[in-house]
C-alpha cells in the first residue's frame, strides 16, 4: 500500500516515532512532497524500514505560484492513503486534507504541536 505522509513544516523534534507508530502493516511505499518538518521525517523513516519513496516536488517553472497545490493533488492521487500530521494551522496540510476528503482518498489526520 502506496501511504503518504504529509505536514506541517514546523513538527516537533519526536515526529519520526509518531510516524512509525501510524504506519499501516501492508505499507510498501512511502509518498513524500519533499519539505521540511514532517515530509523530511517520512523519507528517514522509510530508510530505517527500507521502503520505497516517491517523492512529488513542486514544479514552480510549470504551475508558478500554484505548484505546491498542484503537487498535494498528485500526492493525494498517486497514494491509497495519506496520513496528515496538522497543527491546525498549515494551509498546504489543510489543502491536502480537503482534496482527499473531496476524492474520497483515505485520510488519518493526526493532531499535533507545532515546532514554533
Amino acid at each position: 500500500m502506496k501511504v503518504a505522509i504529509i505536514g506541517t513544516r514546523t513538527a516537533p523534534a519526536n515526529i519520526a516515532t509518531a510516524i512509525l507508530r501510524s504506519l499501516p502493516e501492508n505499507v510498501t511505499e512511502i509518498v513524500s512532497g519533499g519539505a521540511a518538518g514532517v515530509d523530511k521525517a517520512a523519507e528517514e523513516v522509510a530508510g530505517v524500514l527500507s521502503l520505497p519513496v516517491r517523492r512529488f516536488l513542486p514544479d514552480y517553472r510549470r504551475y508558478g505560484s500554484r505548484a505546491s497545490l498542484c503537487r498535494n493533488i498528485q500526492i493525494v492521487e498517486y497514494a491509497d492513503r495519506v496520513i496528515a500530521f496538522w497543527d491546525g494551522k498549515s494551509r498546504g496540510t489543510r489543502h491536502c486534507i480537503i482534496e482527499c476528503i473531496n476524492r474520497r482518498k483515505p485520510v488519518r489526520i493526526i493532531r499535533i504541536k507545532s515546532d514554533k
